[in-house]
C-alpha cells in the first residue's frame, strides 16, 4: 500500500470516462493518495469544489454539493414510505453522507452500513467530515462484503429501505449488480419495503439506467425513476431506480420536511422525467 505523506503540488487531474471520451479536469491540490486492498483512493482540494473524494480515478463525492446526491438517494425514500421506517441498511456508502441523512431521522431504530472498504471510511472521515455518527447507538457500521453479508441476512429482521450508495458497476461495486444480489436483497426487506440505487448519468451512460429498472422490476415487482442534479457528475442529471415490494408510489412525501436542497416540492418534482428518459425505461 503507498500512500501520500504529504500534500502533492498544484496541477490539473482529469476523471476519464473512456467509454464517452468525456473527461472532466480540475486544477486541484492531492491531499491523500494510496492503493488500498480494493482500489486507488484519493482525496483532493479544489478552490471551488472545495475537497474531492475519488475512486480508481473517477469522481464520488465533493464537499461543494455531496449534499444533492446524499439527501436525494435518501430523504425520498425515507419521507416516500407509506409509514415511518424503522430500519435502514446502507450499502456502500463509505464516504457517511448517506448515514448522516438517515440519522436525522427520529422514527429510525436502526440503520446499518456495510461498506467493503475500512480505508474509504477512514479516510473520508478525516478528509471530508461529512459522515454520520458511528457511534450513535442505532448506527452499525459494517465492514465487509455487502452481497454476502446480504445473503447471510435473508430471512432475518427485515430492513424497510435499502439504499445502495454505490460505485459504477465496475471493480468492488459490481458484485452489487448481479441479479443474485438485488434477490438476496429482495429477502432481507419487509413486505412493503423500498430498494433505491443510483442509475447513472443517461444522457452519458444509456444502458444503465434501463438495465437498473428492468432489474428492479424483476426482483422487487415494480420501480420507479426519479432524478437530481449532480453538478460534479458529467453531463446533467443523475437518475435513481427505486424497487417497491408492494408497488405503492414514493411521489408523495409523508409529510414536510427540508434540508438543503432536499424539500416537498423537489420530492414531487423529482419524479418528474423527461420523454427520453421515460422512453429508455419503456424500451429498457
Amino acid at each position: 500500500m503507498s500512500e501520500s505523506k504529504v500534500p502533492q503540488a498544484a496541477g490539473w487531474w482529469h476523471d476519464f470516462d473512456f467509454g464517452t471520451g468525456i473527461s472532466i479536469g480540475l486544477d486541484v491540490v492531492e491531499l491523500h493518495a494510496e492503493q488500498t486492498q480494493y482500489q486507488m483512493l484519493q482525496v483532493f482540494e479544489h478552490p471551488h469544489l472545495g475537497r474531492v473524494l475519488a475512486l480508481d480515478g473517477i469522481i464520488q463525492t465533493t464537499l461543494a454539493d455531496e449534499f444533492i446526491y446524499h439527501e436525494m438517494i435518501s430523504h425520498v425514500p425515507l419521507m416516500g414510505f407509506a409509514r415511518p421506517p424503522r430500519a435502514v441498511l446502507i450499502v456502500g456508502g463509505g464516504d457517511g453522507g448517506v448515514l448522516r441523512e438517515v440519522l436525522t431521522h427520529p422514527h429510525v431504530e436502526r440503520a446499518v452500513m456495510v461498506e467493503i472498504d475500512e480505508r474509504v471510511v477512514e479516510v473520508a472521515a478525516k478528509y471530508l467530515g461529512l459522515q454520520g455518527d458511528y457511534d450513535d447507538p442505532r448506527a452499525e457500521l459494517v465492514i465487509g462484503d455487502a452481497a454476502e453479508w446480504v445473503r447471510r441476512a435473508a430471512g432475518g429482521a427485515p430492513f424497510d429501505v435499502v439504499i445502495v450508495d454505490s460505485t459504477d458497476p465496475v471493480g468492488p461495486g459490481e458484485v452489487l449488480f448481479h441479479e443474485k444480489f438485488l434477490s438476496d436483497l429482495s429477502e432481507c426487506m419487509s413486505e412493503d419495503g423500498v430498494m433505491v440505487r443510483q442509475a447513472g448519468m443517461p444522457f452519458v451512460q444509456r444502458d444503465e439506467l434501463p438495465s437498473a429498472f428492468r432489474d428492479a422490476v424483476g426482483a422487487f415487482g415494480s420501480a420507479e425513476v426519479y432524478s437530481a442534479p449532480v453538478p460534479t457528475y458529467s453531463c446533467g442529471a443523475m437518475a435513481f431506480v427505486a424497487g417497491l415490494k408492494d408497488g405503492r408510489s414514493l411521489r408523495e412525501p409523508r409529510d414536510e420536511r427540508s434540508g438543503r436542497h432536499y424539500n416537498p416540492d423537489v420530492h414531487r418534482g423529482a419524479f418528474a422525467l423527461p420523454t427520453w428518459w421515460r422512453e429508455l425505461t419503456e424500451t429498457g
